[in-house]
């Protein structure tokens, strides 16, 4: 006749709840630690201290917005489950002028390659200093871009990360996807990879697709600078069940040693 094991039940229960989650999903959200535009029409200038500017102007100049987060608030080992960007368009092209503003779809591309914020200045920038990014160089007086204004597939990543729809004033989200989701993974994995993203309008040839947005220095009221929302489930903890469990196997082992009277 097999022996009865009151305790077996028990610890199989305790052994199953030990491995269940012992935290939600959190979710934090990020502020750009760097931003700055690289500005066609003024090849050489820096904007790391005016608003973020993306698309084409009414003058035929080409813009491309770059932002930066610091992903240290998120818990070591955590799992990024969702991604997403929001930036607040705070102007658009002059209606009256030059058959006025185009809409168009704006894509973050994952950035490979370092660069500079900078301090410039004024609506189209100022005379960059050591270290700044322009539409030429990614950091003045050093590194140039592959191409100016950067190439795809050297400087940035040849397929999107993330692409909405931009028209008017007003906020614009950067839903979850798993190329966002994939760029976080991969910062986490090595920080020193984290360079960010470049702002880029498809239709940034067309006359009027350019759009002002809000900054880190030029942030206030409804107008809100670039920001990373990352979703993650916490590093599983052991849960109360399974330091049970952990006692009472030691204790069932330790009874085994017991001399018997």
């Amino acid at each position: 006749m097999k022996r009865s094991r009151p305790w077996f039940k028990p610890l199989l229960w305790l052994a199953i709840t030990a491995f269940l989650p012992g935290a939600s999903a959190a979710t934090l959200t990020l502020q750009a630690v760097a931003d700055s535009s690289l500005f066609e029409g003024n090849p050489d200038f820096n904007l790391g201290s005016t608003t973020l500017v993306a698309g084409m102007n009414q003058e035929y100049e080409r813009a491309r917005a770059l932002f930066l987060f610091d992903l240290g608030g998120i818990p070591s080992g955590a799992v990024v489950t969702g991604v997403s960007v929001s930036l607040y368009v705070s102007r658009r092209p002059d209606p009256d002028q030059h058959g006025g503003p185009v809409d168009s779809d704006f894509s973050l591309h994952r950035l490979f390659v370092s660069w500079g914020e900078g301090s410039g200045g004024n609506a189209t920038g100022s005379v960059a200093m050591a270290g700044d990014a322009t539409w030429n160089q990614r950091h003045a007086g050093a590194i140039s871009w592959a191409n100016p204004g950067g190439q795809p597939g050297v400087d940035y990543a040849n397929d999107p990360s993330a692409t909405t729809a931009i028209s008017g004033v007003g906020g614009y989200l950067w839903g979850s996807t798993a190329g966002l989701v994939n760029d976080v993974r991969a910062w986490l994995a090595d920080p020193s990879s984290n360079f960010g993203f470049m702002l880029i309008s498809q239709s940034e040839n067309a006359l009027g697709s350019g759009r002002r947005f809000g900054s880190s220095e030029q942030a206030g009221g409804l107008v809100t600078m670039p920001q990373l929302m990352v979703t993650y489930d916490p590093v599983p903890e052991p849960s109360v069940a399974g330091l049970w469990m952990i006692a009472w196997t030691g204790l069932l082992l330790t009874r085994k040693r017991w001399p018997t009277r």
